[in-house]
Parts: C-alpha cells; sequence; structure tokens
C-alpha cells in the first residue's frame, strides 16, 4: 500500500513537528512529571508517539483526498476549511482517547484535568491550521517549480521547432526544385504556372506567418498541407496522392503548425516513389477526434536527410501542450503512420 504524500516535503515536516507535538501533548498530560520521571518520558512518549505518527497519515491521506475533490485555485479557501474540520474532529476524539483512555486505566498514575484537556483541544487546533498552511504553502512552491519547468521546456521546444520551421522556409533543395518546376510550367502551360506559382505563394506565406504561432487550426494546416502538396504532385505527378477526409466538427481544433509537413518530409525522405508504387498519404481521423497522417512506406536502401529531429521535437512538443494524450508514432515495414491529439481553444491559449 502507498502511503500518502501531500508533499514531497510530508517526512521532513513530520520529522520536525512530531517530537514538538509528543513532548506538547505529554507535558499537558502529565506537567513536569514528564521530564522528571523516565517511565512517563519513556512510555507516554512512546504511545503518543505511536498513536500521532498513524494519525498523521491519517490526517495526510484526509488533505490529499480533500485536494483531488477541491484541485482548482478557486476552491482554495473551501479546501483548506473542509481540511481543518475534518481533521480537527479526528484530533479531538484523538486527545480524549489519551485524556480519558490515560485516566480510565490510570496509566503512569494519571488523573484527568478538565482544564488540561480544553487547553489541549484548543492548542491541537492552533497546530493543526499552521500545519495545514504550512503543508499548502510547500504544495504550492512545488506546483510552481513543476510549471516553471514546463515553461521552460515549452519555450525551449518552440524555439527548436520555430528553428526547423525557418530550415523548412530556407531550404534551398525545395526552393530551386519549385522554381524549376515554375520554370518548365512557363513554357509548357501558362495558366498551370500561374496556379503553381499562386500555391507556392501560399506555402511560403503560410510559412512566414506561423513560425512564431503554438497552435493553428486544423483547417488552416489542411489548406497549407493541400498548397504544398500541389507542388510535389506538380514535381512528382503520379508517383505521390494524398486523400484527405476530416469531419468539419474537427476541423475547429488546433494542431501544432508544420506538423503535416514535418510527417511528408520524414515519408519522402525515407520513401523510394515509382510510378507504379505511389506514396499515398491519408488524412484522417479517429472516432474520438484524434488526427491520423498515414502513409505507406517504402524504404530506401540507403536514405539521406532523415528528418527524425522533426519527429521527436513534436513528440516533445505535445508531451507539454497535451497533459492527458501524447503523440503516437507508428511504423512498420509497409506503412507510417502518426497519431495526433486534436486540441481545443483552451490549450491554444496556454
Amino acid at each position: 500500500m502507498q502511503i500518502p504524500r501531500y508533499t514531497r516535503k510530508d517526512l521532513q515536516i513530520l520529522a520536525i513537528t512530531m517530537p514538538l507535538v509528543v513532548m506538547l501533548i505529554n507535558v499537558l498530560l502529565f506537567g513536569r512529571r514528564f521530564f522528571t520521571e523516565p517511565k512517563i518520558l519513556i512510555g507516554s512518549g512512546g504511545i503518543v508517539l505511536g498513536v500521532m505518527t498513524g494519525a498523521w497519515f491519517l490526517f495526510t491521506w484526509i488533505a490529499v483526498t480533500v485536494r483531488n475533490r477541491f484541485p482548482a485555485n478557486d476552491n482554495q479557501v473551501k479546501r483548506l476549511a473542509i481540511t481543518v474540520l475534518f481533521i480537527s474532529t479526528i484530533q479531538a476524539l484523538v486527545m480524549t482517547l489519551f485524556f480519558q483512555g490515560y485516566n480510565q486505566f490510570n496509566l503512569f498514575g494519571y488523573e484527568i484535568n478538565t482544564t488540561r484537556y480544553y487547553w489541549t483541544l484548543a492548542i491541537g487546533f492552533v497546530l493543526n491550521i499552521i500545519i495545514t498552511i504550512l503543508h499548502e504553502g510547500f504544495d504550492r512552491f512545488e506546483r510552481w517549480k513543476v510549471t516553471l519547468t514546463e515553461t521552460e521546456q515549452l519555450k525551449t521546444a518552440y524555439t527548436q521547432s520555430q528553428l526547423m520551421g525557418l530550415r523548412s522556409q530556407m531550404n534551398p533543395h525545395f526552393l530551386f526544385n519549385s522554381l524549376n518546376s515554375l520554370s518548365s510550367l512557363i513554357n509548357e502551360d501558362t495558366d498551370k504556372a500561374e496556379k503553381f506559382l499562386n500555391e507556392l505563394t501560399k506555402v511560403y506565406r503560410y510559412l512566414l506567418r506561423s513560425s512564431d504561432d503554438k497552435l493553428v487550426t486544423l483547417e488552416t494546416e489542411i489548406q497549407f498541407i493541400q498548397s504544398y502538396y500541389y507542388l510535389l504532385k506538380s514535381r512528382y505527378g503520379d508517383k505521390v496522392n494524398l486523400e484527405v477526409d476530416i469531419n468539419e466538427c474537427c476541423r475547429n481544433k488546433y494542431v501544432s503548425p508544420f506538423l503535416m509537413q514535418t510527417v511528408f518530409e520524414y515519408s519522402f525522405n525515407n520513401s523510394a516513389m515509382q510510378k507504379g508504387r505511389p506514396l499515398n498519404f491519408l488524412i484522417t481521423q479517429e472516432d474520438n477526434c484524434r488526427l491520423v497522417i498515414k502513409n505507406n512506406l517504402q524504404e530506401k536502401q540507403t536514405s539521406t536527410g532523415i528528418n527524425a529531429g522533426g519527429l521527436r521535437n513534436l513528440v516533445e512538443k505535445y508531451k507539454l501542450i497535451c497533459c492527458d494524450e501524447d503523440l503516437v508514432i507508428e511504423k512498420s515495414d509497409s506503412f507510417f503512420r502518426v497519431q495526433v491529439p486534436l486540441l481545443n481553444e483552451t490549450e491554444n491559449n496556454r
């Protein structure tokens, strides 16, 4: 059974406060006798230590349960009030057990002192408030450190993504091949050349405008990849195909910019394309509105520019952006598949 923990400092707080609690309870029970009679010091000290240590873990379990029930920051006062109420009630029962039990069995010659009993209840209530606030303070501090670390990791991931996006913008091979295709079309078909130039403009406009965006709508990303595909299709012809089958309800959700381009580039760099064996891309979604990008994989014997760094960057980015679901990459001898959680507007405003 796992011991409940409110913060990582629980055991340190226990080690610091428990000796004081044991001494305080015994002083209220026996007064100076606690320090002058060894049998009370050892016997009653051990009893109180054992009972209060068990009660401590019970109190921690209560605090953790209440925190899980009211996790939001706007429920903080309510959460602390309920925690103090429950723990104080149990604490009062434990103190009553000490005073009445010692008196009933005449342990260590104890006779109940009503005044000290009420003082014990009052002091215990105050200590309970102090320790609960101390726990909450440590918990808030630990959450702040985790948030700060995740923010720095996310900034790093976005910086790497922007760098990779910049590299894509300035990719000399892609630009050279696009201009070469445009030059051929100008001599062959001016209408197709105009269409090609229009799609090329859309691609580079998106690359320039979206390099600083954390997330974009799926519809925006689809429009970009269709323009990007048009350029590829103009160059490779029947060697590459794209099918997009996305429901309207999913198109307004959010994804990372250049997501599809990263997957396309990986597949292009690692696949051999032939006219009779084209590279077929499918962009669709699963029932739970997870984006799926899939293509058949015909691996080259030798490949250059594998672009695995872009995929690793996407995985790390989605780990930070989306806490509940991860980006999943599947690869076999015949296909390559990427499953991506589609995000809501709340993740976009992080």
